[in-house]
């Protein structure tokens, strides 16, 4: 195993680990936690997105990610091909990719709804209206099952990947 293989391993591992349980952390307890909280969430929705810039963040471990996966993956091909070994690994990667996707494009577009019409009950000025109300319930269940889809889709890259090995 050469210098390279090693470090794209490293980075692809750790990149794997941080971005998927972040995924978890945000899906399981921050998100329902922020649903909660309503109006109240606003000081920490504005911490988290807007100065410690948690989008950035997701964008950058799963693209190192997906690009030392898929950089792996090219490298050995010939090595795994059509095995049950490489087939696993390529499924793995393909969920990672359609989760990298989903993550890079709807997630911040589901986001920034929210955002807006939180914006728009703020400006409102006192109890918003049933149609905001309604919007933003839309808007947050739409984020959550995105959400929801992009991590079951990371769990199954993680398990495919993890397996791989052992299958055939």
């Amino acid at each position: 195993m050469d210098v390279m293989t090693i470090i794209l391993r490293i980075v692809h591992i750790v990149s794997g680990v941080v971005w998927v349980g972040g995924a978890a952390l945000f899906f399981f307890y921050i998100e329902p936690t922020l649903n909660k909280l309503g109006p109240e969430a606003e000081k920490f929705i504005d911490e988290l997105v807007n100065r410690r810039k948690l989008p950035i963040y997701f964008i950058v471990f799963s693209t190192l990610n997906v690009l030392a996966g898929v950089t792996l993956y090219w490298m050995n091909f010939e090595g795994v091909g059509t095995s049950p070994y490489g087939l696993a690994l390529g499924i793995g990667g393909l969920a990672a990719i359609a989760a990298w996707l989903g993550g890079a494009l709807l997630i911040p577009r589901f986001i920034d709804r929210v955002g807006a019409i939180g914006a728009e009950m703020k400006a409102a000025g006192g109890p918003p209206s049933p149609d905001l109300v309604a919007r933003m319930h839309a808007a947050q269940s739409r984020l959550r099952i995105v959400g929801g889809i992009v991590l079951g889709l990371l769990t199954l890259a993680v398990v495919a990947m993890a397996s791989a090995r052992y299958i055939g």
